[in-house]
């Protein structure tokens, strides 16, 4: 039997080898369809790509995530919408540059997943 701390991610950024230099992550609502854009919640929202984006939230995506990473991996996660309201998202690796891992150098953006959908159709990505 696997426990939770046995699935928690020890590993320390900074010894990774072959780092990324920069990662871009998609986030929708656990309920979307990932590759349908006509069903979107606040998952889209702009506040909810603010809290994403702050320092504090990339450091933690580092460390929960420090390895190999591929195109496609997917992560259950949430984000701290201010009041005690956690928002559920899930977390999808979309490209991977410089290096095949997240460490402690890596950038890491993140975009909604309705933005690479729309980037995609128009060939922009």
């Amino acid at each position: 039997m696997t426990t939770d701390s046995e699935r928690v991610n020890r590993t320390d950024p900074s010894t990774v080898t072959d780092q990324a230099d920069r990662i871009l992550v998609s986030f929708r609502s656990p309920e979307t369809d990932p590759d349908d854009d006509k069903r979107w919640w606040v998952a889209d929202s702009e506040w909810l790509q603010e809290s994403m984006t702050e320092a504090t939230y990339l450091r933690y995506l580092r460390w929960a995530h420090a390895g190999p990473v591929s195109v496609g991996d997917e992560w259950d996660e949430f984000v701290n919408c201010g009041c005690a309201s956690p928002q559920d998202v899930v977390l999808r690796v979309e490209r991977v540059e410089g290096g095949t891992g997240i460490g402690g150098d890596t950038t890491i953006d993140v975009v909604s997943r309705k933005a690479v959908l729309e980037a995609d159709d128009a060939g922009a990505m």
